[in-house]
């Protein structure tokens, strides 16, 4: 399409934009392109490497096989990928977690330059061109053109489509795939004709999750300038349920991550054609979830239970599979699109919280492997889920992440360039014939140093945020020569003619703070600067820190005064509370697989719990099932659940350790070194409790993880207690609980559901 054309097509619209409510008058800020920007040496570019080997070890042939499947064509000896993204009988969903994987390698492609993945890139779209060809008439899925029939979507088709559609988006603008439009091009045309088929039933068609239509096609109408990408666009938002009712300032819940994917359109709308009624709709929507609503985490995320929590209302919601991945992927999405819009530095301050703790976070630095949710309860553990036997919809964002860590970086609008993010990093401004190298080990040192890139003297404005967070000492300095900063200024503006190799040196001294639930002010956690910092380990006495909220100088009000830096540990901080009690916080995105932590803590004046002597409490464990390693299983069925330290109470449907399979299923706790064992005490979860449930088990030992002693044998037990206790003389390091079969039930109430197991005795 002729490039005059798509620009006269876009002011077209813009102006019946501006007729339906205006423009958003305000000093906007774009960002570079990923293509301008390269990540240094640092801890997102670890990040990104570990994505990487994510990426390659999935691959373009597994991640074409289920559209090569729907379209009857040669899979070339691929493996299928496992669970969610399994093609169909047996998938749930099939093509999203593919479209993602496109995404996330286009998007890498254009973060680090790596011709291999362009090569990738435009071998899986040549394929997917072969696999429309094949199903005729524009269309492209992964499974068979039924799914989008009204009294169907099952399979929450439209949510796959756009993850589709945004893979190929991504193929076309950060991998200049020019056939990836075309092929988005029929499918676009295949969707409307779908769309109209709807007639009446369409309304009933948006009750099923579909993700972000309206954002797959404003992206797409950006590209285009095709009216028709625009008009459904605006056909998949819903105006009058939705985004009327946070436009007049008021609130809508609904699943998390389905409303946010529909406000991450409504951010697009706004930003790419101007609209004022979208822009005031969705900040009234940021202004609930992140700002004065309250309904974020310390780390930025939101969600419970996959559920938008109410305003201000997330008091003891810790523990309830809190922070769906997913959701924190959409937020950033939103901010960005805000921050863009507006250049309100408030933005880009949630955005360094969000990405910096709920982002970074999500990923185990040693597998790759991503979270689905993030609990912050007590003696919890982080949600990692396997990229290629579960392919859950985590993951696929969780692959996105790092693909991008670079895109808000830097900005610039007229004849400024924005330092946003205090990141190791170079920007190339070609235009301007001007760049920047930031060198920085930001958050382990709080300084940058900024070296120009300067061609002929250029005058450019440098622009550098002021962090929220950073109270005191914050200084610039140019040359050696310190700049005047406006006390309050969220920004410092330097213009000036560079030369080549000028030198800005940026201090922002980090203090602690203390964050708390918006409805319950002594349920708090605390914060270095803009990172989350989370106790380290499993405590006897789970979240509980004894002090005095009204205290001036207790570590609630001071605690900066209170925390001080653990020798040779970076960003790992000690206190010791009234009670004498010492606890060791580190970063949130620091914590890996299986690694006990806790993110937000109990305050109260006295202490409540004591140490029972529990040797078992944050010990590793092994269980039977399942097996091999790396299949997925919810947060609730993870065997740290077991020696979590937590017995029933309202949380006891997170906390227990409920195995993935029928009995028999053992689980192993390995207590790190040989004791002299008196007694063993399990607790069933409070459902069977209730339920009057006998169990039959077996309880052994070992010193080996090889030969087993039993220890106790209760396999014809027919009496229900609410804790099996037995104290019997051993030695060992390994202590082994095997829940047997129970004769007469069936189905859940069969399965074994474990709140805790306690071992007791004295090293040996």
């Amino acid at each position: 399409m002729d490039s005059n054309f798509k620009a006269n097509m876009k002011l077209l619209i813009m102006c019946v934009v501006v007729l339906m409510g205006g423009f958003a008058f305000a000093e906007p800020t774009k960002p570079f392109e990923l293509s301008q920007v390269r990540l240094g040496d640092g801890i997102f570019k670890d990040s990104m490497k570990v994505n990487r080997k994510v990426l390659d070890e999935i691959g373009a042939e597994r991640a074409l096989y289920c559209f090569r499947v729907n379209a009857k064509l040669d899979t070339k000896g691929a493996k299928p990928l496992k669970s969610w993204a399994s093609p169909e009988p047996g998938g749930a969903f099939p093509g999203f977690f593919e479209g993602h994987y496109l995404s996330a390698i286009s998007l890498m492609h254009a973060q680090t330059g790596d011709a291999k993945l362009k090569e990738r890139v435009d071998y899986m779209i040549a394929e997917l061109a072969k696999c429309q060809e094949s199903l005729g008439d524009g269309f492209l899925f992964a499974s068979p053109k039924d799914e989008f029939a009204p009294d169907r979507l099952d399979g929450v088709a439209w949510y796959r489509m756009h993850k589709l559609m945004e893979g190929l988006i991504a193929a076309h603008h950060h991998a200049g795939n020019k056939q990836a439009l075309t092929i988005l091009n029929a499918l676009a045309e295949w969707i409307g004709k779908t769309v109209d088929g709807y007639g009446d039933q369409f309304e009933k068609v948006k009750t099923v999750e579909y993700g972000g239509m309206t954002e797959a096609f404003i992206n797409l109408f950006e590209i285009t300038g095709n009216a028709e990408h625009y008009k459904l666009a605006i056909a998949w938002q819903e105006k009058e349920k939705i985004l009327d009712k946070f436009h007049a300032g008021g609130d809508f819940t609904e699943h998390a991550n389905t409303l946010l994917a529909k406000m991450v359109g409504c951010a697009r709308t706004a930003e790419v054609t101007g609209s004022e009624y979208h822009q005031q709709a969705t900040e009234n929507f940021w202004d609930n979830v992140a700002g004065a609503g309250r309904k974020t985490y310390v780390t930025g995320g939101t969600s419970v239970h996959e559920g938008m929590p109410g305003m201000n209302r997330l008091a003891d919601t810790q523990a309830r599979m809190a922070q769906e991945t997913c959701c924190s992927y959409n937020l950033l999405k939103i901010t960005s699109s805000l921050y863009n819009m507006t250049g309100e530095p408030k933005y880009m301050d949630y955005h360094e919280r969000l990405l910096f703790n709920a982002i970074l976070g999500s990923q185990d630095p040693a597998t790759g492997w991503k979270t689905y949710y993030q609990p912050l309860n007590a003696n919890t553990v982080k949600d990692f889920r396997s990229n290629e036997r579960g392919c859950y919809c985590c993951n696929g964002t969780g692959m996105e992440n790092p693909s991008k860590y670079g895109s808000e970086i830097y900005s610039h609008h007229n004849d400024a360039i924005r330092v946003n993010l205090f990141i190791a990093s170079t920007v190339d401004w070609k235009e301007k014939g001007f760049g920047l190298k930031q060198i920085t080990r930001f958050p382990e040192e709080a300084t940058s140093q900024l070296i120009v890139r300067s061609e002929d003297k250029r005058e450019v404005t440098v622009e550098i945020r002021v962090p929220s967070w950073c109270k005191d000492g914050y200084t610039v300095k140019v040359n050696g020569r310190e700049q005047k900063t406006i006390p309050g200024a969220k920004l410092v503006s330097i213009k000036r003619k560079w030369r080549n190799g000028d030198k800005i040196d940026v201090s922002m001294p980090m203090s602690f703070s203390t964050y708390a639930m918006p409805d319950k002010a002594s349920q708090l956690a605390f914060m270095y600067g803009p990172l989350a910092m989370v106790g380290q380990g499993a405590r006897p006495w789970l979240s509980e820190l004894v002090g005095d909220m009204e205290d001036a100088n207790g570590f609630v009000k001071k605690p900066d005064a209170w925390f001080q830096p653990v020798k040779g540990e970076s960003l790992k901080f000690a206190a010791v509370d009234t009670a004498g009690r010492k606890i060791i916080v580190k970063p949130y995105y620091q914590v890996g697989g299986e690694e006990f932590f806790t993110g937000y803590w109990d305050v109260v004046k006295s202490a409540t719990i004591e140490d029972d002597g529990n040797i078992a409490l944050g010990k590793r464990t092994i269980i039977a099932n399942p097996s091999p390693a790396g299949v997925n299983v919810e947060c609730f069925l993870r065997p740290a659940k077991a020696v979590d330290g937590q017995i029933g109470g309202k949380q006891s449907w997170y906390t227990k350790y409920f195995p993935n399979g029928m009995p028999p299923q053992w689980i192993t706790i390995d207590l790190d070194a040989v004791y002299d064992i008196t007694t063993v005490q399990w607790f069933p979860a409070k459902e069977d409790i209730d339920a009057k449930l006998a169990y039959r088990y077996k309880l052994e030992y070992s010193t080996d993880n090889k030969s087993w002693k039993v220890y106790a044998d209760a396999s014809n037990n027919e009496k229900p207690l609410n804790s099996y206790r037995h104290e019997v003389k051993a030695v060992g390091q390994y202590v082994r609980l095997t829940v047997l079969p129970r004769p007469k039930l069936e189905g859940n109430a069969a399965r074994p559901k474990i709140a805790e197991i306690k071992v007791f005795g004295q090293l040996k």
